[in-house]
């Protein structure tokens, strides 16, 4: 964090507007006494802090004595690397409601309360923080002589350095009651504006709701009215032309009728016409054939396939017949052969038993055994031949239903071939069969169709005498010619009105005068309803604006956020204290001892190097003269008043050093080396010089600088 600027008017000694500017680095404020150096510290932290609508005599105190309109501060700073201006404006008077407060960060601009908060949530450093470890001033820096270390760092974050834990946590806790107390103030100040708003409301939306009501009863009334003698004038032009669609349907519906019966008429008297050069040009000489010639052929030819059928199986006996005695040929041969065999056999075993006895005995054995077969086998009785006579008669029975057959087909104009007598029928049977198969389902077929043909005919004469029963065909014709003429002279009526090229339909028709009853009975309503809407509207009460009671609302609620984010700041500080003493009771030696050696060589010249902290966490220092490390207190007599101070300086930078996080608070000290001498003062100033480097720091002085190069320098007269 940086301050770039500070401009005050009518604050303090400064009744003119003022303005100073800030280096990044070290900045000294010097002039003498009442110049205006801790009036500038206070606008700093009053820049950062104070409300300008507060009424502490403390604020109304720093306006220049007889300024007409009170104090001004800008303040213009950089917080994390975000340009930041903060303009406050306390009146002279009424500061609750004439007081500004103006926030621009970026370019973004809050007023009022919403900069306030953006302000609280954005900084987030309570003032007794700073006051506690950046800000150091010389009289309270002459006062940390009179604490010990321990009651210092339970001051840490929370409260200033003269104030120990205890007094801050009653602090706390007595503004969290206070805080509460306003919160529920402020909760029953929301609740009765949130009843006034609502209140408000319901009477503001009734009203709309009334003027929106009657307006659409008013506008849909007339529109209504409007459409409905329309519509009448055009349900009463439907009525008429649907009549006469009516009578025009009726008519053409009678000639289509009598028109259908004409040309169903012709149309049988055609196909009569037809049928009858069909059966001339087909069937021509099947005309005379008898009605029973199909029976006649269909006799004769199952008459000849039961023929067949026996003739086939004679045939299929006869050849087992034939097959059985030639096997008992072929056994009689194979005995005889046998016979012949063991004759051999045996005469020359008894003619080779002289020579060879082993060759004559086996050759008399196998003599023996042949004979043996040829007497054993017996063959079997001969058969008598038994199918040879009934097979001559199925052939001729066949033969002579095959001529009866072929001589009706060939009258009906098919020829059949007649089969061979001499055997070889047997050959091409199964070819002869397939042959008259065919030509019988031909027969069938043209048949079929003769007496199909006979049948529609016949169906087609009885039909035309039954429309001739019905209607004479010329007094019919005669009613068409004068139907032609009336329906002409309809549809000449309906083409001269538009609604009938639209369309008409008895369907629509009753849709309309349904339509037409329902808008009646909707304008009733309607009239109706306007009466009742400005009834209503004369007995609504007057009431205050809603828009007003909103923003004074949304105004109620915000100030109650705020002061419940108030009490939440204030129960997370008591907690963050308690938690960080405990913390820092066991951790403070370690912590804080490092950074309290490190500034002690340069304040002291080298006197002073080493720094501990006792089990009652107080503040020790080495003196080299008495080689022992003493108490850092007034009561100790080896420690000089600039001394002390050099100390509790080294301890106040240690601290402002543990205590620094992502913000490096700038250092405001106001004169704090007035107990220094010349050497150790140009010494601190050395150390101001190097800590500027990495913060910020603004010096208020009334002693004179030495020379050299001090940052920034600005005198006041």
């Amino acid at each position: 964090m940086k301050f770039r600027q500070l401009a005050l008017e009518g604050y303090g000694r400064f009744r003119e507007r003022a303005v100073f500017e800030f280096e990044a680095g070290l900045n000294i404020i010097h002039g003498g006494n009442e110049t205006g150096k801790s009036t500038l510290l206070q606008a700093l932290m009053d820049a950062l802090y104070t409300l300008p609508a507060s009424t502490a005599q403390a604020t109304r105190e720093r306006i220049h004595w007889g300024h007409p309109n009170g104090w001004t501060l800008e303040l213009e700073l950089e917080l994390r690397g975000e340009p930041i201006r903060i303009l406050k404006f306390h009146p002279v008077d009424e500061p609750r409601r004439r007081a500004e407060f103006t926030l621009r960060i970026g370019e973004t601009v809050y007023s009022g309360d919403a900069a306030r908060a953006q302000w609280e949530q954005l900084w987030q450093i309570p003032q007794e923080v700073y006051l506690t470890t950046a800000c150091i001033r010389q009289r309270e820096l002459t006062q940390i002589a009179q604490r010990h270390l321990k009651s210092l760092q339970q001051q840490l974050r929370a409260s200033a350095v003269n104030a120990d834990l205890n007094r801050v946590f009653n602090s706390l806790q007595q503004e969290r009651r206070r805080v509460r107390q306003q919160i529920e103030a402020q909760q029953g100040v929301v609740a009765a504006i949130r009843a006034r708003l609502e209140t408000a409301q319901n009477t503001a939306h009734q009203r709309r709701r009334l003027h929106a009501q009657l307006q659409q009863a008013v506008s849909e009334a007339e529109q209504l009215r409007v459409q409905l003698m329309q519509e009448e004038q055009l349900l009463r032009r439907w009525q008429a032309a649907l009549s006469v669609q009516e009578r025009l349907e009726r008519l053409r519906r009678e000639a289509d009728a009598n028109q259908r019966h004409l040309d169903q008429l012709e149309q049988l008297e055609r196909r009569v016409r037809e049928l009858e050069g069909e059966l001339e040009a087909q069937f021509g000489a099947w005309r005379a054939l008898p009605d029973d010639f199909k029976a006649q052929v269909d006799a004769a030819y199952l008459r000849y396939r039961d023929a067949a059928r026996r003739l086939h199986t004679l045939q299929e006996a006869s050849q087992r017949e034939r097959a059985a005695r030639l096997q008992m040929r072929g056994r009689t041969q194979a005995r005889r052969g046998f016979a012949v065999l063991g004759g051999a056999l045996t005469l020359a075993g008894a003619a080779l038993w002289g020579a060879s006895p082993l060759l004559g005995a086996l050759a008399l054995a196998l003599g023996i055994t042949a004979l043996g077969i040829a007497l054993l086998w017996r063959g079997q009785p001969h058969l008598a031949t038994t199918t040879e006579p009934a097979l001559q008669h199925a052939k001729t029975e066949a033969q002579t239903h095959w001529r009866t057959l072929a001589d009706l087909l060939h009258t009906a104009g098919y020829t059949l071939e007649t089969p061979p007598t001499n055997g070889v029928a047997e050959t091409h049977a199964t070819q002869q069969t397939e042959r008259l198969a065919h030509l019988m389902q031909q027969f069938s077929e043209r048949w079929n169709a003769l007496q199909s043909k006979r049948a529609e005919l016949d169906a087609t004469r009885r039909q035309i005498d039954a429309l001739h029963a019905v209607q004479d065909p010329k007094a019919l014709r005669e009613r068409q010619r004068e139907l032609a003429v009336e329906i002409l002279g309809l549809q000449e009526q309906l083409q001269r009105e538009p609604l009938a090229r639209e369309g008409l339909s008895a369907e629509g028709l009753i849709r309309l005068e349904a339509q037409v009853e329902r808008e009646r009975q909707r304008l009733t309503d309607l009239q109706a309803e306007q009466l009742r809407c400005e009834g209503a509207l004369a007995s609504l009460p007057d009431a205050e604006p809603a828009d007003a009671v909103a923003l004074e609302l949304e105004r109620a609620e915000q100030r109650l956020q705020q002061m419940r984010y108030r009490r939440q700041l204030l129960e997370t500080t008591e907690l963050l204290l308690s938690e960080a003493n405990a913390q820092y009771l066991s951790h403070l030696s370690p912590h804080l001892q490092p950074r309290i050696e490190a500034h002690l060589p340069t304040l002291t010249l080298g006197r002073y190097t080493h720094a501990e902290l006792d089990d009652t966490l107080r503040l020790c220092v080495y003196h080299p003269e008495r080689g022992e490390t003493l108490v850092v207190e007034d009561a100790q007599p080896a420690w000089s008043a600039g001394v002390l101070d050099q100390l509790y300086f080294a301890c106040r930078l240690g601290l402002s050093d543990a205590l620094a996080d992502d913000v490096r608070l700038p250092l405001l000290l106001d004169d704090p080396f007035v107990h220094f001498d010349a050497e150790r003062y140009r010494a601190a100033l050395e150390l101001l010089v190097r800590i500027a480097e990495r913060t910020q720091v603004v010096l208020f002085t009334c002693r004179a600088l030495p020379a050299g190069a001090w940052g920034r320098v600005l005198h006041l007269s």
